[in-house]
């Protein structure tokens, strides 16, 4: 599974502790141990991994009003008028993130102040980190699906209650927190689940056990490593609302990057087509040329092997290689080869002569030569005659200052 580091942000103006962080799976299995200091310290390891940051949550109001629109434009518009007479300070100086609608009527809202934000981001870049998402730690404490969950870490009470956004409580004392944490609303006692360090635990031990007093059930689970592995289990899968939306989206990188190289990278573009339309036009002319050379091969074929059906060109040149191949093992040599045979050899001792045109049918060879005179169409026809071969000169024409002439030979195999 993928390696997710979740970093919990812890007092920013502390020198010695800023954060707290863990590598977990994605279903928030850990795959070490807490490990805490400045921010300086875990950007190595944030480099190399998905990163998600989580923000104190007594900085973040959590709130699901109902909104006449459920989307677009005008929803951002409409969020800070409905949650205006919650908050502390003006809706202009506050930061707005909203998530995803469920089965409720109300759709999730996260505010806080965008100086608490730009604070946050401002700690992260200055050392190098570039979180993929950012949730405030309330959002992901685990929910009890009957009842309430109580985290407490020395004074903050978070309090997570099913169908009801969480609340992050920071009061004192302890007991004044707890009785506005299981404040429902209701005469009916409720299923309690306590999360809390061993040393809460030891300092109140006796507040926390007197709840059963005032609960259908009480479940007390001590966090020996702090609450970081519990909060990162949802911070690795879900989380909530990511608070990293409007003027804190994340960019691009793949814009960023490239930016400086556009017109390279235009150019390159350019030259691929280019390269493109070379290669499919050198592709063009090859397939003209292979289908002129095929038409060739089923010419010369039909001439060579008369009274055959037409074959494909593959077919044609098997056809004659297995042919030549009787020859070489010294079966009958067929008409037509004794001819060319009896022709090379007139040939050879015919300097300047060009055959123009040659044509085969039934031990008939057929020729058209260019000639330098009349005299070598004679060595012509008689040297083909002594290598058994009837040869009879048909035409003799003066062209270009050469003769063309038309000889036939004759022979009937060996």
């Amino acid at each position: 599974m993928p390696e997710v580091l979740v970093i919990r942000l812890r007092d920013l103006a502390s020198s010695t502790v800023q954060a707290q962080w863990l590598l977990v799976d994605t279903s928030g299995t850990r795959l070490g141990s807490v490990s805490e200091g400045m921010l300086t310290d875990v950007a190595p390891i944030a480099s190399v991994h998905k990163t998600v940051v989580l923000t104190p949550g007594t900085e973040v109001l959590l709130a699901e009003p109902v909104l006449p629109v459920k989307g677009g434009a005008r929803l951002a518009q409409v969020v800070p008028f409905a949650l205006e007479e919650h908050l502390a300070g003006d809706v202009e100086d506050m930061h707005f993130a909203v998530g995803k609608r469920e089965d409720r009527p109300g759709t999730p809202v996260a505010a806080l102040a965008s100086e608490k934000m730009d604070t946050w981001l401002a700690a992260l870049r200055a050392a190098n980190i570039a979180p993929t998402a950012v949730y405030a730690e309330t959002a992901v404490v685990p929910e009890a699906p009957n009842g309430v969950t109580l985290l407490i870490e020395n004074r903050t009470i978070y309090v997570r209650r099913p169908g009801v956004p969480p609340a992050a409580l920071d009061v004192e004392p302890l007991i004044e927190g707890l009785q506005l944490a299981l404040a429902s609303g209701s005469e009916e006692r409720e299923d309690v689940t306590v999360y809390i360090t061993p040393d809460d635990y030891d300092r109140e031990q006796e507040l926390i056990e007197g709840l059963r007093e005032f609960t259908a059930s009480l479940q007390v689970k001590l966090m020996p490593d702090g609450p970081l592995p519990l909060l990162a289990v949802n911070a690795a899968s879900h989380g909530g609302i990511n608070l990293l939306q409007g003027p804190y989206a994340v960019k691009s990188q793949f814009k960023f990057a490239l930016g400086p190289w556009k017109y390279a990278a235009m150019l390159a573009g350019a030259f691929v087509v280019m390269q493109l339309g070379i290669k499919g036009a050198q592709l063009w002319h090859l397939k003209r040329e292979e289908t002129t050379l095929d038409n060739d091969i089923k010419a010369l074929y039909m001439q060579a092997m008369p009274g055959s059906l037409p074959v494909a060109p593959d077919e044609a040149r098997r056809r004659f290689e297995a042919r030549l191949m009787e020859v070489r093992r010294g079966g009958q040599v067929s008409a037509l080869m004794q001819g060319l045979d009896a022709l090379s050899a007139a040939l050879a001792q015919a300097p300047d002569t060009r055959i123009d045109a040659l044509a085969y049918r039934t031990n008939v060879l057929d020729l058209r030569v260019t000639a330098p005179n009349v005299d070598v169409l004679d060595k012509i026809q008689r040297l083909s005659q002594e290598r058994g071969a009837t040869a009879q000169i048909q035409s003799a024409s003066p062209r270009d200052s050469k003769i063309e002439g038309r000889l036939q030979l004759k022979t009937s195999g060996v």
